[in-house]
C-alpha cells in the first residue's frame, strides 16, 4: 500500500475536522458591513510654535452648537521635525568668510 493515499486521507480528514471551527467572515459577525462615519463638519490644521495658541485660534472659527445635537471633537498635537535650512545660491558667500 502506498503512503500517498493515506497521507491524502489524513490531510483531508483534519482539514474537514477543523473547518467547523473557523470563525465566520468579518461582515457576518456584526450583522453586516460597517456603516460610514458621519461627515466632518469642520476641519482645520495650523502650524506654529505654541500649540495652545494654535488651538485657540482654530476654535474661534467653529460654528455655534445646535441644541439637542452631540458632537465629537478631537485635538491632535504632533511635534514636527526641524525645518531644513534654505540652500544658499552658489554665488553667495558663506557666513564667516
Amino acid at each position: 500500500m502506498s503512503r500517498y493515499p493515506v497521507a491524502l486521507a489524513l490531510l483531508l480528514g483534519t482539514t474537514l475536522l477543523h473547518a467547523g471551527e473557523m470563525p465566520p467572515p468579518i461582515g457576518a459577525r456584526q450583522g453586516g458591513p460597517m456603516t460610514q462615519p458621519p461627515s466632518v463638519l469642520y476641519h482645520a490644521s495650523k502650524q506654529g510654535a505654541d500649540p495652545q495658541a494654535l488651538v485657540q485660534a482654530l476654535s474661534k472659527n467653529i460654528d455655534a452648537a445646535k441644541p439637542d445635537t452631540r458632537y465629537e471633537v478631537t485635538v491632535s498635537v504632533r511635534e514636527l521635525p526641524p525645518q531644513p535650512l534654505k540652500p544658499q545660491p552658489a554665488g553667495a558667500p558663506l557666513k564667516g568668510q
